[in-house]
């Protein structure tokens, strides 16, 4: 393969990184503070901050926004399912570019 057919297979992995973390970057959110709140054995809901205590800092409201923001997938996923069905047909134009010439070099 020549450094030009490289390219287009690390900018089709570096793309699809960035649409499952930036379309998934709320849902991630909210498992940390979930980690983190069950780690500390505080309470976490949807309801409020509750006192969790860290270092001696309260981190209750940081964990219940973070937990919160988890709802904002309804409004990351939707854009992230099409930049994801926009990925997989340029994944398939570029694989079938690559079979292509490979199959004509042979």
């Amino acid at each position: 393969m020549s450094g030009k057919r490289n390219h287009a297979f690390i900018w089709l992995a570096v793309t699809l990184v960035l649409i499952i973390v930036i379309a998934g970057a709320p849902l991630i959110s909210a498992f940390i503070a979930s980690a983190i709140a069950g780690a500390l054995g505080c309470t976490l809901n949807e309801g409020g901050a509750s006192g969790c205590i860290f270092m001696g800092n309260d981190i209750g409201q940081t964990l219940a926004e973070m937990f919160v923001a988890g709802w904002l997938m309804f409004v990351t996923m939707v854009p992230g399912a099409i930049a994801l069905g926009v990925w997989l047909l340029a994944a398939c134009v570029v694989i079938f570019r690559w079979w292509r010439r490979r199959r004509l070099e042979a």
